[in-house]
């Protein structure tokens, strides 16, 4: 099974959200395998999963523009894997106001 890599070679979401849908579009028809299907459905969560991640990224941003008063300075954050939080939310807050 090919993975999402999470190196630099990263699909772009638009990449990603086609070729879901064309997995969702396959499993829908019913013309493959079960071996087949288990496949594609194992890599459309990997894809589900990156797109989700990229969303949640991007409405994170807008929040912190909209929050900063036009004002932005690029900062890598971290974000807890399961609920998708800011790990410091001290830091962040002290850097909006």
């Amino acid at each position: 099974m090919e993975k999402v890599k999470k190196s630099a070679a990263k699909p772009a979401f638009e990449d990603a959200l086609a070729e879901l849908e064309e997995i969702a579009s396959k499993l829908e028809s019913g013309e493959l395998g079960l071996d087949d299907s288990i496949k594609q459905f194992e890599k459309g969560i990997e894809l589900a999963a990156f797109c989700h991640k990229k969303l949640e990224e991007a409405e994170r941003k807008i929040e912190i523009l909209q929050k900063g008063g036009g004002s932005v300075t690029a900062r890598e954050v971290a974000v807890k894997s399961d609920t998708g939080e800011i790990e410091d939310d001290e830091d962040m807050q002290g850097s909006l106001i």
